[in-house]
C-alpha cells in the first residue's frame, strides 16, 4: 500500500512530525473529558466497525496475516512482551490460561498470539466490548477459545482469568480510574497495562487526538488522557506490585513537539 512505502522511505522524525505535530495527532490541554469531548468531531462508528469486521475476517480466514484498528497488514506485528507474559502466565498455571482482553475490537491481540497458545492444555480469550463489536463477535468470531462479553460481570460468571489486559485503551475512557478499581475487585492475579503514555507531572492531561484517515477511510477525533506517571502508579500500588515495565513501541510520537514512547507493565496482586 503506498502510504506504507511512503512511511519506510520518510525519515522516521520527518514522518512522526508530519503526522503527529501538524494536522493530526494530539492536540490542546483541557480540564475535564467532558469539555473535550464537545470539542471532538467524533467518528463513524458504524463505518469503523465495519472495516474492522472485513479485515478480521480477512485474518481469520487465512487471507491476510494480521490487522490493527482496520488497517491489514503484510505480516504480523508482534508484541513479543505480551507474549513473553502469556507464556509466563501460562507456565505458572499447568500450561492453561484464560485472559480478559478489555477493549479488544474483534479479536485483534487472539489473532496476533494464537500461533504461539495453540500448544496450551486451554486457552480461553475472553473479549469485553461495546455493544455492537460484542454483537458482531458473537455471530461471526466466536469460537473454543475466543467469547465476548458486555461486562466484567458477565465473564467472570464463566470464567477464572489469570490476565487482566487492557492495551491502548485506558486513556480512551471517561473514568479509568474507577476501571481500575473495579479490576482489583475481581481479584484477579495479574494486571497488564500495554500501549500507555504518561506524562511526569502530578495531573492527567486531557488532550484532543486527530486520527488521519488512513486507520479508519475518514478523520475522527475523540479525548484522549496522558496520564501522571506518579498518580497512576500510586493507584496501582495500593493493590499492586510491579513485575516489570518495558517499552511497548521504540517509534517517538510527539504531542505539541514533545515525544513520547508507549509503554507497558505487569501488576501482580498483592497477596
Amino acid at each position: 500500500m503506498l502510504h506504507y512505502l511512503l512511511k519506510e522511505l520518510a525519515p522516521p522524525i520527518t514522518s512522526s512530525l508530519r503526522w503527529y505535530s501538524f494536522k493530526y495527532g494530539w492536540k490542546g490541554s483541557y480540564k475535564s473529558f467532558e469539555e473535550a469531548q464537545e470539542k471532538c468531531a467524533g467518528y463513524d462508528q458504524d463505518h469503523i466497525l465495519k472495516r474492522i469486521i472485513d479485515t478480521t475476517l480477512k485474518v481469520k480466514n487465512g487471507e491476510i496475516p494480521y490487522e490493527r484498528d482496520g488497517i491489514p497488514y503484510d505480516e504480523v506485528q508482534m508484541n513479543f512482551p505480551l507474549l513473553k507474559t502469556l507464556l509466563y502466565i501460562a507456565s505458572m498455571n499447568d500450561n492453561e490460561l484464560t485472559v480478559i482482553d478489555f477493549g479488544g475490537s474483534l479479536g485483534t491481540t487472539y489473532y496476533q498470539n494464537y500461533p504461539y497458545l495453540k500448544h496450551l492444555k486451554k486457552l480461553r480469550w475472553c473479549i469485553i466490548e461495546q455493544p455492537k463489536f460484542v454483537e458482531a463477535g458473537k455471530q461471526q468470531f466466536e469460537n473454543e477459545h475466543v467469547k465476548f462479553y458486555h461486562t466484567i460481570e458477565d465473564c467472570m460468571k464463566e470464567n477464572d482469568p489469570q490476565l487482566f489486559l487492557v492495551c491502548n485503551v485506558l486513556q480512551y475512557l471517561d473514568e479509568p480510574y474507577r476501571l481500575l478499581d473495579e479490576i482489583r475487585r475481581t481479584n484477579i492475579p495479574y494486571l497488564m497495562l500495554d500501549f500507555m503514555h504518561y506524562n511526569d507531572k502530578d495531573a492527567d492531561r486531557i488532550t484532543i487526538q486527530h486520527v488521519p484517515p488512513v486507520f479508519y477511510g475518514i478523520e475522527a477525533s475523540y479525548p484522549c488522557r496522558f496520564f501522571s506517571r506518579i498518580k497512576i502508579e500510586d493507584k496501582l500500588c495500593e493493590s499492586y506490585d510491579k513485575k516489570y515495565d518495558y517499552i511497548s513501541a521504540h517509534e517517538k510520537y510527539y504531542v505539541q513537539l514533545k515525544p513520547f514512547r508507549y509503554e507497558g507493565a505487569l501488576w501482580e496482586l498483592r497477596k
